[in-house]
């Protein structure tokens, strides 16, 4: 048959004449193209996104490098100050500047360590995920309307096992 799916305006006279069946290849054959032209869409629409964050990337990392050299000019200037300023010697004022940033870099890895044990894991996924074959079962019921639970409507519900 030479006709192609969806060359054909709805409702047009030979449509009327065709069979349930070339009805049915003929919807198929559109949804099959819709389908293909909607992922081609978001391939591209992903593509142009990359592009834009790769350039964000690159941003930020020309930030960081001049906020580098900021941090190092600045840590000299600081050293420089407690000399002229205390009369101390060299050593003493790049040592102080120097133990400043190990004192900062303690208190912020304190700070990251104490955030990690705060972590929870994959708790709700774990706990609904262990649902799903009770779910398919018929054993439990899904939930109606939001999808998100509470924290007490998680652990009184059955749990599947």
């Amino acid at each position: 048959m030479a006709h192609q799916p969806g060359t054909g305006a709805p409702g047009a006279a030979k449509d009327a004449d065709r069979s349930i069946s070339e009805l049915v290849s003929d919807a198929t054959g559109n949804l099959s193209r819709l389908v293909s032209l909607e992922l081609k869409l978001a391939k591209m629409e992903a593509k142009a996104d990359a592009v834009k964050v790769g350039k964000g990337i690159a941003g930020f990392a020309i930030v960081a490098v001049l906020a580098h050299i900021f941090v190092i000019l600045l840590s000299v200037t600081v050293a420089f100050l407690l000399y002229e300023v205390f009369g101390l010697p060299g050593w003493a004022s790049f040592g102080i500047v120097t133990l400043a940033y190990l004192l900062l870099a303690v208190v912020f890895a304190v700070y990251a360590i104490v955030v990690l044990r705060k972590r929870e894991g994959l708790r709700r996924t774990t706990l609904t995920a262990s649902r799903i074959p009770g779910i398919l079962r018929g054993d439990i019921r899904p939930p109606k309307g939001d999808v998100a639970t509470t924290d007490s409507a998680e652990t009184s519900a059955p749990v599947a096992r």
